[in-house]
């Protein structure tokens, strides 16, 4: 075993020896209860979590049940009456459970498969998206920035790259002396972590976190709630960086002064609703503070399921009946209440909801368009909403052309079919497929 496979070890025996196996988190555990598991067997699965992190042998069999469900919501470490961070000890036990019952081959196979994948998928929409000049200072390595600052998107929320250039835009009007940071060169190694091949998750996510330290950066601000969770967790814990780590949420939040007295009063009047997500750090909080500070802005109120998973997609996907349900409930809700906008936290949320607007009399919106316009800035186009509410794409195509050439990137036929697929068969809510598909097969045959 490495260092870093010795102190997961030790985590989660720190864990187990504090543990009074009174069963709270199972039964705060929004997942184990839509599996249909026994919520009144909590005692018992708990045992059978120390057993497997005390031995060596696989999980029983109702454990696995539970272990498979976790979407990473956290209700079971909110619930822990000893403070015990449960979810990185479910997650830790995930692991342990796979390494025990299949060889490692298979699971780096499976990791590099989805991978590859989303790195494709990324690789397009992002050059799809983004000016050359733009995605190269992205994707330049983090051990060569020199800003006292870097702000780090993680992989995904370059398929929808306004997002970045948001953030990047807010930073800039506090002044800051910052860089950005990002692409599946520094991925978290979500996928291999998940999958237990821990050996390419260390020369992956943990080598990232090292890079980090490595460029002297005093603060890493973090975008994706899947990389906060996996670094706060999995890295922090693991060993002290020499860096303050915070979601950009939060850091935002803890400058609302100063971004408050920059803010423009001739803001437009709006009614929104926050798709709330809960599980990671002060992030809902956060930006409940940052949008009431914006002029003209109320922020209406919603009972929500927030507690379902800490952001949509992603493990929460297994659950695809229960993530529409919630999609559903949060867009009537919202139009019931008289709100005029959907405000979304993440990028996966956003990718979700984005095409509410074909179907319901709302905007939706990331945080990010909204402190953004209030600092007199943003306005960049959210192209991935333009494709996912379907009707005319002239704009979005028009825009990708120029972009894939400046990129030196081609979309072929095969991919706008998978790009239509990662687009459309996600959990949410959207126009017709046939708009951007027929578009953008146009474009690909224009060679």
């Amino acid at each position: 075993m490495t260092a870093y496979a010795d102190r997961l070890e030790a985590l989660a025996a720190e864990a187990a020896d504090r543990c009074t196996t009174c069963g709270k988190c199972f039964e705060a555990c929004p997942t184990a209860r839509e599996s249909g598991l026994d919520m009144a067997a909590g005692v018992q699965r708990v045992g059978e979590l120390l057993a497997l992190t005390r031995g060596d042998g696989p999980a029983a069999p109702t454990l696995q049940s539970w272990l498979n469900a976790c979407d990473g919501s956290a209700r079971c470490s909110d619930a822990c009456p000893e403070d015990i961070n449960v979810r990185q000890w479910v997650t830790i036990a995930k692991l342990k459970s796979l390494q025990v019952s299949r060889p490692v081959s298979d699971g780096a196979t499976q990791a590099a498969s989805r991978f590859r994948h989303m790195a494709q998928a990324v690789r397009l929409l992002a050059s799809m998206q983004l000016p050359s000049e733009t995605l190269k200072k992205i994707l330049v390595p983090a051990e060569r920035r020199t800003a006292d600052v870097l702000f780090y998107t993680g992989c995904n929320v370059l398929r929808t790259p306004h997002i970045v250039l948001n953030v990047m835009d807010i930073l800039d009007s506090l002044d800051l002396d910052f860089d950005v940071v990002g692409g599946t060169a520094h991925c978290c190694g979500v996928y291999q972590f998940q999958e237990a091949d821990l050996p390419t998750y260390e020369r992956m996510g943990h080598r990232t976190f090292q890079r980090f330290g490595q460029s002297g950066a005093s603060k890493v601000l973090t975008w994706c709630p899947t990389c906060t969770k996996n670094f706060d967790e999995l890295e922090k814990d693991v060993e002290a960086p020499s860096f303050g780590l915070d979601h950009i949420s939060e850091f935002l939040a803890a400058n609302l002064d100063t971004l408050k007295a920059r803010f423009k009063a001739d803001q437009p009047k709006r009614r929104v609703v926050i798709h709330e997500h809960l599980g990671i750090g002060a992030t809902v909080q956060s930006i409940r503070d940052l949008l009431r500070a914006v002029p003209n802005l109320e922020l209406v109120e919603l009972p929500q399921d927030s507690g379902f998973s800490y952001a949509c997609g992603g493990q929460a996907a297994k659950f695809k009946e229960r993530e529409q349900a919630i999609h559903r409930g949060l867009v009537m809700g919202a139009v019931e209440a008289g709100a005029d906008t959907i405000v979304t936290m993440y990028h996966s949320c956003h990718r979700a909801l984005s095409g509410a607007e074909a179907i319901y009399p709302l905007r939706v919106v990331n945080f990010t368009d909204i402190l953004a316009e209030a600092l007199g800035r943003g306005g960049h186009p959210d192209y991935y909403q333009l494709y996912k509410k379907g009707g005319a794409m002239d704009e979005a195509v028009a825009a990708a052309r120029g972009f894939l050439l400046g990129n030196g990137v081609k979309v072929d036929e095969n991919a706008v079919k998978s790009l239509t697929a990662d687009i459309f068969n996600e959990t949410g809510l959207g126009g017709p497929r046939e708009a951007f598909t027929d578009a953008f097969t146009a474009l690909a045959r224009e060679g």
